[in-house]
Parts: structure tokens; C-alpha cells; sequence
């Protein structure tokens, strides 16, 4: 009687287990974005396929952004040839710890930027405040476009 007790405990235990350890494997994966899939995504699809853009370049993310250069892995995106659009993405992957200070002076520039089409043209103004912003792992992304939500969605995939 005591070795079935005994072979039931342990048959239980192998279970759990095996259980947990396919949670681990299979849910609980951290999130990470591939910013050069995504970069892709997003220079194929509209506005950007169809606006006069220039890619971002880390030396303008530090000198035209303000975002300290020392906290980048790397970045993409595509920001308007001329003033009178205010389409833009950018996908900065941060170096691990930095993820909240890029974020933080990246809004700086936002609100900058932000502060600059308030004064302008009021339709790309409001493209500018319909932002959409986000951060999955240790890339932070930023979508200007009126079909910023859809593009979002499409990123994630």
C-alpha cells in the first residue's frame, strides 16, 4: 500500500513538473520586436511608401533628437524631407538599463516636436498628438501617421 502511495506522489510530482516547465517554454516568453522586420513593414506600407522621407541615423537621433547616443544598440525609422508633413517613425532598441532614459528623452523631442506643428499646419498637428508610442523589451517605437494604430497593429504581428 505504501509503494502505491509512493508511486502516485511521485507520478503527481512528474507532472507538475513537466507543467511548469511547459508554461515557461510556451508562455512565458519575453516579448522583443525585430526592429529591421518592422522597419520594413513600415517603410513598405502607408504614408511612408509614399512621402518624401529620410532614414534616422544614430548621429541625428543624437544631435537633431537629443537622446544619448551611448544608450543605443541601434535605430530605424523615417522622418519627413521637408516641414510640411509630420509623418514619422522611429524604432530605437536601447541598451539594456537605458530603456527608460531614451524613453524619456525621446518624449522630450515629442514635446518639441509637438510644440513645433502646433503652430503650423493644424491637420499635421493633430497626426502629431495621435501619436502612438510604445516600448516591447528594450525597443521603444513611435508612430506619427494617420494610420498609426493600424501600423501598430501590423509591427506587432
Amino acid at each position: 500500500m505504501k509503494k502505491k502511495i509512493l508511486i502516485a506522489i511521485i507520478v503527481i510530482l512528474v507532472i507538475a513538473l513537466i507543467a511548469v516547465g511547459a508554461y515557461f517554454i510556451f508562455f512565458n516568453k519575453e516579448k522583443t520586436l525585430d526592429i529591421n522586420v518592422a522597419n520594413q513593414t513600415l517603410a513598405n506600407s502607408y504614408p511612408f511608401n509614399e512621402l518624401a522621407t529620410m532614414d534616422v541615423t544614430t548621429e541625428e537621433l543624437g544631435t537633431v533628437m537629443g537622446v544619448n547616443t551611448e544608450n543605443i544598440e541601434n535605430v530605424v525609422g523615417k522622418i519627413p524631407m521637408m516641414n510640411v508633413q509630420a509623418s514619422m517613425y522611429l524604432l530605437v532598441q536601447a541598451k539594456d538599463g537605458a530603456v527608460d532614459t531614451v524613453k524619456s528623452e525621446l518624449d522630450n523631442y515629442l514635446t518639441q516636436y509637438e510644440e513645433q506643428w502646433s503652430r503650423y499646419l493644424p491637420e499635421q498637428y493633430a497626426l502629431v498628438q495621435n501619436r502612438v508610442e510604445g516600448t516591447v523589451g528594450n525597443t521603444i517605437y513611435v508612430i506619427i501617421a494617420e494610420n498609426a494604430d493600424t501600423l501598430e497593429q501590423e509591427i506587432m504581428k
